[in-house]
């Protein structure tokens, strides 16, 4: 039987023979009499004799339909499998659709022996359960697999059979193909989801609940967006299957203007591309307006701006690395370490001008102000940080000529960090909104472009946003007039689980804590066992889909013997130790998001804490809305209100 679960291994990725065959071949196969062939059906009724006990007739009804259902499907695709023969595609699909339904019939075993027989019962890493059985998930997850998704399974089956059909059978198989990672993402999530806890809606006078606009029109906005994403994976989907360099640059470039017209052809490829992404694809499709055309069109939609001025940072102060991460979670997992010294070494500081140069190693921080930042005369920096071990340099004759002197201070500041599923974007393609706060707030904005995985996986970005923080609070003084005597840190998605991971990281090293953090739509929780239904929204989401979800995990987190609940990975498991000295945190989800559910969870921890904490919830508003904001009708409310809390902490 475990030879069975090792044999399933990952859906294979399509290969351009699919695109090669001649459509001869398959209508050959499509118009075979399926009468002809002839199937065993399996009979299980014994299996849900005598359950009524342990089971309400709700649930009894759907497991029993959900078991036939995937009866009817092992038949199908043992059908599908003698008409393709040894035709590899089809035949790897059918195999595959067989081997996830038998799968499925077992973790339906598994729930009925398991609260039948009182024990525990494991088979392979598709069905891990405790005696602890959330029934309520197991009745809405096969709810979703009998109402939606084993349903679109059987008539993409059935299509085969029809003489007349309308479409290819190379585009029927992607649609398989696309479906049956779905079947597979909800298949891997429903042993975790036996193990979990109903999420609480409660904390009432914590929550600010915000409908900007009616379903409908988010709805119709959002599809308008998603026509535009699904457009550039269709693209990239196109450009991986051509050779030629001249045509990749053709598709490149016009590959999203055709799809976007031709919107069925477009979702195809999209959904070939969601289905089983490569790490260069899916990122190269959330990279888009980082570069080619987009790049430079996308400066047309930026606010203006006064002050922008990007500066790269050397490494002054101790690292946080793989090193450092085991050796914390070996020996100080669940406890606050003793403070330890920050600076191993005597910098030596870089003039302004060498500040604005990129180097090797550096970190880069993108400035913004709503006026011009000034240059501070260097000596000022001795009376702020009292530590003899920095050697200060004089101001040059080339730094003032970049600023003129004058006594205008600074001691409010705004530290962003960006989101991109750890992978992707850059602090450039988020002035959308930032800039917007700078303007109307009137206070510096320094955000952070910290490395991106795969190629620089955890604790990278991590440490990247560590080095940042502290060289601001120690040194911006020396360059800007800027005495940071209140942060606020603000980070989206990723760079909501960095703004968390990087307080965390504060308490435990006894640094100096911001004013507040603003967590917009934050990756709370990346533990792979860690489930909520609200994980499920994936399925159906063109910009945050199941496979580029687990992709950016795995990407992220390369190193799988660290422990997921360390507070660096999943803030939102950090310990209460940890939690209790959060500054006042505030929380933006939206509930078409795939990361709303983890947000309730930090949000009730807190709160049992005592700690000063809202969540903002907008209904029927998806993952990634900042960025979205002037394409949803109201959407600029979103933008408002985070400069309401912003102005709300500063005046405390």
């Amino acid at each position: 039987m475990q030879a069975f679960f090792n044999d399933l291994g990952p859906i294979r990725e399509y290969d351009e023979r699919i695109e090669e065959q001649d459509d001869t071949i398959y209508s050959q196969i499509v118009v075979y009499d399926r009468e002809s062939i002839k199937v065993e059906q399996r009979n299980d009724k014994d299996l849900f004799e005598g359950i009524q006990g342990s089971f309400n007739i709700e649930l009894q009804e759907t497991m029993e339909t959900t078991y036939n259902k995937y009866n009817e499907l092992i038949t199908i695709a043992t059908e599908l499998t003698q008409l393709f023969g040894l035709q590899d595609m089809f035949t790897l699909k059918t195999t595959q659709l067989t081997k996830l339904c038998l799968i499925g019939q077992m973790q339906i075993q598994s729930v009925i022996e398991n609260l039948s027989k009182d024990y525990s019962h494991i088979i392979g890493d598709f069905c891990l359960y405790s005696k602890d059985i959330n029934l309520n998930y197991v009745y809405q997850i096969l709810s979703i697999l009998n109402i939606n998704l084993l349903p679109k399974i059987l008539n993409v089956c059935e299509e085969f059979f029809i003489k007349n059909h309308t479409r290819k059978p190379k585009h029927i198989l992607i649609e398989l193909h696309y479906n049956l990672s779905k079947f597979l993402c909800v298949l891997e999530a429903f042993p975790h989801a036996c193990a979990s806890q109903d999420i609480k809606y409660e904390y009432k006078n914590n929550i600010i609940v915000k409908e900007i606009a009616k379903k409908e029109q988010i709805d119709h906005a959002y599809k308008f967006i998603l026509s535009a994403i699904q457009s550039a994976q269709a693209m990239m989907q196109k450009k991986s299957e051509t050779e030629t360099k001249i045509f990749r640059g053709i598709i490149h470039n016009l590959g999203p203007i055709y799809y976007m017209l031709a919107r069925k052809q477009g979702l195809l490829k999209a959904h070939q591309l969601m289905a089983e992404p490569t790490v260069e694809l899916a990122f190269a499709v959330w990279n888009m307006g980082e570069t080619g055309l987009a790049k430079h069109l996308m400066p047309i939609i930026f606010p203006s701006i006064k002050y922008k001025q990007c500066i790269y940072i050397p490494r002054y102060f101790k690292q946080i690395n793989l090193e450092y991460v085991k050796y914390y979670q070996k020996h100080y997992m669940g406890i606050i370490t003793p403070p330890q010294p920050l600076i191993d070494k005597s910098p030596k500081l870089l003039s302004f001008y060498q500040l604005i140069e990129n180097g090797d190693d550096r970190i880069k921080i993108r400035i913004l102000n709503s006026e011009t930042l000034n240059i501070s005369p260097s000596s000022s920096l001795q009376n702020y940080y009292q530590d003899p071990l920095i050697q200060i340099s004089r101001t040059s004759f080339i730094d003032r000529l970049f600023h003129k002197k004058t006594n205008t201070t600074y001691e409010n500041i705004i530290i962003h960090i960006h989101g991109g599923g750890f992978v992707s974007m850059s602090s450039r393609s988020h002035q959308i909104y930032t800039r917007l706060w700078a303007n109307s707030l009137g206070v510096p904005i320094f955000s952070i472009d910290y490395r991106l995985s795969p190629q620089y996986s955890f604790p990278a970005a991590l440490d990247d946003c560590w080095q940042a923080y502290l060289w601001i609070i120690h040194f911006a003084l020396h360059y800007f007039n800027i005495t940071p005597k209140k942060i606020i840190l603000i980070g989206d998605s990723a760079g909501g689980n960095l703004c968390a991971a990087l307080t965390a990281l504060c308490i435990r090293e006894s640094v100096y804590l911001p004013a507040g953090i603003i967590l917009a739509y934050p990756a709370l929780n990346l533990d792979p066992k860690n489930f909520n239904m609200y994980q499920f929204v994936s399925l159906d989401d063109g910009l945050l889909p199941h496979s580029f979800l687990k992709l950016c995990v795995k990407s992220y987190i390369q190193d799988e013997t660290l422990n997921y609940k360390d507070s660096l990975i999943s803030p939102g498991e950090a310990i209460d130790e940890v939690l209790q000295q959060f500054p006042q945190t505030y929380i933006l989800t939206g509930t078409n998001d795939p990361l709303h559910g983890d947000t309730w969870t930090l949000l009730g921890r807190l709160i049992n804490l005592g700690k000063k904490c809202k969540l903002y919830k907008y209904d029927y508003m998806p993952h990634g809305f900042l960025n979205f904001y002037n394409l949803i009708p109201n959407g600029e409310q979103c933008i408002n209100d985070v400069t309401q809390i912003i102005k709300d902490i500063f005046s405390q």
